[in-house]
């Protein structure tokens, strides 16, 4: 009997261990998700009551013009992410893998990598301003008469951002190819020598076939980092001029904490969770089928 007890009291012991992990789970995790998702069929403003509201904010998403307008920028920005900072990644890659002292200067590529999204915009955004390096450089060499306002004139805000987020990412893009081409084993390569084949031949056939799951993988990080970008387009255009330049993130922001339509801006996350949520799955399922 007192055998018995004593193992009831292990098993109910080994249970109490992971409370801790799962209550912070349930507090930071859990509840804001139910509770976002709950407002999100609400009207709140913040001072007056919750009023139940249904469908309405879902519905009000496919009409809005503002909503549209950062949805069309969200796929600008995953159409250039994808086609910017992805191949140059891809080329740094291939550049440093062939150099002696690709270790001397692959160091340089990750300092991006450690700055916050918001120093990164406040960089760029000087880079990009009136008085700043880039119309200085161009009124001193005669391009232009006059500095351009770049951060204020539709798509050149966009462009300049995208530029901006390339900085970022493309040091984290190159690491990834850097992994993919150091796994490519050197036989196949010296045996594309002993054929004949070209260095481009070796790189467009053997060399790209053999980073195709590396690459599925860059692909779909860059495309959920696309729909997530929010700091550097806060930072540089906070959305503007005239909430052109907002993304999905950025709407969701400004009608959530700058209109206090906490209800309409709830709706905005719960959809574009959804959107990233799919992506992930897809993520998940090939990096499984991969493994």
């Amino acid at each position: 009997m007192n055998s018995r007890n004593s193992r009831i009291r292990s098993n109910w012991t080994n249970y109490l261990y992971p409370l801790p992990a799962l209550l912070m789970v349930l507090i930071f995790l859990i509840t804001p998700v139910v509770f976002v998702f709950y407002t999100s069929f609400t009207d709140w403003d913040l001072l007056h009551p919750m009023e139940f509201v249904g469908l309405k904010n879902y519905v009000k998403i496919f009409s809005d013009v503002n909503l549209l307008i950062s949805t069309r920028n969200t796929l600008i920005w995953v159409v250039l992410i994808l086609a910017i900072p992805m191949v140059l990644g891809l080329l740094l890659a291939v550049f440093i893998n062939n150099v002696w002292f690709s270790n001397k200067i692959k160091s340089i590529f990750y300092i991006p990598l450690a700055m916050s999204g918001a120093g990164i915009g406040i960089i760029w955004r000087w880079i990009f301003s009136r008085s700043g390096l880039l119309n200085s450089f161009l009124v001193s060499a005669g391009i232009f008469s006059e500095p351009k306002s770049w951060l204020l004139n539709v798509p050149d805000n966009t462009l300049a951002m995208v530029i901006a987020t390339t900085w970022q990412v493309t040091g984290l893009n190159m690491v990834l190819f850097l992994m993919g081409l150091q796994n490519i084993p050197g036989e196949v390569l010296e045996a594309s020598k002993i054929d004949g084949a070209s260095e481009w031949q070796t790189f467009t056939r053997i060399i790209l076939p053999l980073l195709k799951p590396i690459t599925t993988i860059v692909i779909i990080l860059n495309i959920i980092g696309s729909f997530k970008v929010f700091d550097i387009i806060w930072v540089m255009t906070a959305g503007g001029p005239a909430r052109s330049s907002e993304t999905l993130a950025v709407s969701m922001y400004k009608e959530a904490f700058g209109l206090f339509r906490m209800g309409y801006g709830s709706a905005i996350a719960v959809v574009l969770s959804l959107i990233i949520f799919a992506i992930g799955i897809g993520y998940l399922k090939i990096v499984a089928r991969e493994e």
